[in-house]
C-alpha cells in the first residue's frame, strides 16, 4: 500500500505556540500580570498573556519561559515556572499550550520589550468571583457561487455540521477576552 501523507499534511500546517500566566505579588495580595500588545505586533490594542512562537529543538514551556523573558524583559532567575495549565488548538490549526509561574519582581520593576505598550495585573481573587461571560459563536460556511451543490444530496438544502467558537469576556478594563481570556479561566478554575 502507498504511504498516505494525510497525516503529515495536518501537521504540517499546525502552528506551535506557547503563553506564560504571570502570578505577581502586588500589595501583598496575587495578581495576574497582563500586557497590552503594541503597536508594532499583530492585535494591537490587545491584551495578551507573554508568548510566543516555538522554536525549532525547543519544549513548549522553553518557548513560554524564553518569550516571558523577552516581552518583559526579566532574567531566567525572576521567573518561578510552576506548572502547566491548559491547552487550545483553535480552527486556525494553532496549537497553544499555557504554563504558569510566579514573577519575582514588583510590578513598577516590570519593563517591556517593544511588543508590548503595557502591562497591569488583575487580583486573582477579584478573577476568582467574576468569572468570564460566555458568547458561542458558529462557524458560518460561506460557499463561492460556483460551489457545485448539485453534485450533493439535498443540495443547498444539506445538512451541513455546524460547529462553535467558545468566546470568554472579562469585565476589567481593558477587557480581557478570546484565547486568553479561555487560558486565564481555564487557570482560574483550576485554583478551586
Amino acid at each position: 500500500m502507498k504511504n498516505l501523507l494525510v497525516d503529515d499534511e495536518f501537521y504540517d500546517k499546525i502552528r506551535n505556540y506557547a503563553v506564560f500566566i504571570p502570578i505577581i505579588e502586588v500589595n501583598g495580595r496575587d495578581h495576574i500580570l497582563f500586557e497590552v500588545r503594541s503597536q508594532n505586533i499583530p492585535q494591537p490594542g490587545e491584551v495578551s498573556f507573554p508568548g510566543g512562537r516555538v522554536e525549532m529543538g525547543e519544549t513548549f514551556e522553553e518557548a513560554a519561559v524564553r518569550e516571558t523573558m523577552e516581552e518583559l524583559l526579566l532574567d531566567y532567575e525572576d521567573i518561578e515556572y510552576q506548572g502547566y495549565s491548559s491547552m487550545i488548538l483553535n480552527a486556525s490549526y494553532m496549537h497553544i499550550k499555557a504554563f504558569y509561574g510566579r514573577i519575582h519582581k514588583n510590578i513598577e520593576e516590570i519593563k517591556y520589550n517593544e511588543e508590548v505598550e503595557r502591562v497591569f495585573a488583575v487580583d486573582i481573587d477579584y478573577l476568582k468571583n467574576n468569572r468570564p461571560k460566555l458568547y458561542r459563536t458558529p462557524y458560518k460556511l460561506d460557499f463561492p457561487e460556483d460551489f457545485p451543490f448539485e453534485k450533493i444530496n439535498k443540495g443547498r438544502d444539506y445538512d451541513f455540521w455546524t460547529t462553535f467558537n467558545d468566546v470568554y469576556f472579562y469585565d476589567t478594563d481593558p477587557v480581557i477576552w478570546g484565547i486568553t481570556a479561555n487560558f486565564l479561566r481555564n487557570y482560574i478554575e483550576s485554583l478551586d
